[in-house]
């Protein structure tokens, strides 16, 4: 079944709703795949359907961050992020392209680059954003290419200049790129079942998707590749760092002889750097673990952390086939994700609700969301990240290859819940902090928020409460949270501080900081 006929089907699904969403089910969806509901793309999507809306954000064409200069005023190397940064928030607070922005965050926390670890020039940044931002909706199978083949990927994993093991000078090839290559941006370290179980062994132990033994001949894979060339150089062997373009072959520095991987699959020997590239992704996407591995890393950026085996199996299943006979769709696959019942079935409020759904609100993803909620505007000294780095995440400055937090880290109650590893009583302060000075106060010289919505509804504090539940916590709140911000409300005098009380009061709740 293409998957045109599975949206048409989904469309007439009457359990969802698509055809006539309502204001809670539209405003669950946007805070799954944009970086914030607002009212008026609420009422946008409530006019139209699931299918459509999907439709135009998948033909929505790419925001981009600007070029940078390889060099500063001084003559220097240029290492300063910040106006990278500044329209990176600039395109997610009001660019058309919501659902594509928000995949290619989820792919670039998969496919890590960090500027604490080696890749300082600024110059990097937009090349390398701009590979998820053009895959978000493309096949699975060419953003690892163009990921491999990426000098700043080049450079964070040594992947650039890893040339082929000589004797003469006692070297080996780097084995850096070949082991992430595995463990965090395709298979992981277990295999696993279509529903992303692990695979047991006879003695019930798990069983791995590689060895160690094999890192070596991935290595042996990889060699031969190096940076581009730089504008009025001539081509080296190994190439000075320059981040503009793709790296290229080298074919002297290429270790051509037969090379064993994973499971019991061989890279046949006299392949040039380029074939043992395509051998070895074919490979990889022929493994059944990488469906439900990369699977359940989107589900999890997107809707919730803790996704049952059969909605991970759903979508995995999507990812081996989107209908046609093709793996690997990404724009099939996200369809998948957003329109699956499990993601949906909060969409109705007589739904018992299910207290294992959702994720906490990272960093970033919280700021622009109060930001959108709040009618922000950004201006030209805008200093947004300073604010998601005091509460842990750094924009392109991941402190680890695994990304800001560990995809495989649990709550204390044993349940996966990967932002909860930057979620500490520093960064809960820090939270609430920003929210005091974002209603209170002033972010920086040139940000700003309108609360006149809110304060037009202060005269009533059931209708003020009402509309801040419609903007932030999809139409419904807890009797618990209404009865904390009634009070607040209740003990100011002005329209203006009664909307600051309930929304300070709402914006620092577990209920809005966890997407239900």
């Amino acid at each position: 079944m293409k998957i045109s006929i599975l949206l048409s089907a989904l469309t007439l699904s009457a359990s969802a709703g698509f055809a006539q969403m309502s204001q809670r089910a539209a405003a669950r969806l946007l805070d799954q795949a944009t970086w914030g509901p607002t009212p008026a793309s609420v009422a946008l999507l409530q006019n139209s359907n699931i299918t459509d809306w999907l439709n135009t954000q998948f033909a929505q064409s790419s925001s981009s961050l600007p070029s940078q200069p390889i060099l500063n005023s001084s003559g220097n190397n240029n290492t300063n992020l910040a106006p990278v940064q500044a329209a990176f928030f600039q395109n997610a607070l009001t660019g058309p392209d919501q659902l594509r922005q928000r995949v290619a965050f989820a792919l670039s926390e998969i496919f890590v680059v960090s500027q604490q670890s080696g890749v300082t020039p600024a110059y990097a940044y937009p090349a390398y954003w701009q590979i998820f931002e053009d895959n978000a909706f493309g096949n699975y199978r060419d953003l690892i290419q163009a990921v491999t083949l990426s000098p700043a990927m080049g450079r964070y994993l040594n992947m650039a200049n890893n040339n082929k093991a000589s004797t003469a000078h006692n070297t080996a090839p780097n084995e850096n790129y070949g082991r992430e290559l595995l463990q965090l941006f395709t298979l992981g370290l277990t295999q696993l079942n279509i529903n992303g179980t692990p695979v047991l062994d006879a003695n019930n132990n798990p069983m791995p998707t590689y060895t160690e033994a094999i890192i070596p001949n991935m290595a042996k894979v990889l060699t031969g590749w190096t940076y581009p060339t730089a504008p009025g150089a001539t081509p080296n062997t190994n190439n000075p760092e320059y981040f503009t373009g793709q790296m290229f072959a080298v074919e002297s520095e290429h270790d051509n002889t037969s090379k064993l991987i994973f499971n019991n699959l061989t890279i046949p020997a006299g392949g040039t750097a380029e074939a043992d590239l395509n051998n070895l992704i074919e490979d990889l996407m022929s493994q059944p673990t990488m469906a439900p591995f990369v699977s359940q890393q989107l589900i999890q950026h997107l809707v919730t952390s803790n996704p049952s085996p059969a909605y991970v199996q759903r979508v995995a299943q999507v990812f081996q086939n989107n209908g046609s006979g093709v793996s690997g769709d990404l724009q099939a696959v996200i369809t998948a994700i957003l329109t699956d019942p499990e993601a949906r079935a909060g969409d109705d409020p007589a739904n018992a609700p299910n207290p294992n759904l959702g994720h906490l609100r990272e960093p970033v993803l919280f700021m622009m969301n109060v930001l959108r909620g709040l009618n922000g505007t950004l201006g030209a000294s805008s200093a947004i990240n300073n604010y998601t780095a005091e509460m842990g995440q750094n924009l392109f400055n991941a402190p680890t290859v695994f990304s800001y937090f560990s995809p495989q880290y649990r709550t204390g109650s044993g349940l996966p819940g990967p932002e909860f590893q930057i979620y500490s009583t520093q960064t809960v302060a820090d939270r609430a902090d920003t929210v005091n000075s974002v209603l209170y106060g002033k972010l920086d010289q040139s940000t700003t928020v309108d609360l006149t919505p809110f304060v037009n509804q202060a005269g009533n504090t059931t209708d003020l409460l009402n509309y801040i539940a419609s903007v932030f916590l999809h139409g419904s709140m807890s009797n618990a949270l209404t009865q904390a911000a009634t009070s607040a409300v209740n003990a100011q005098t002005t329209p203006l501080a009664k909307a600051q009380a309930a929304l300070y009061i709402v914006l620092t709740s577990g209920e809005y900081n966890v997407i239900q």
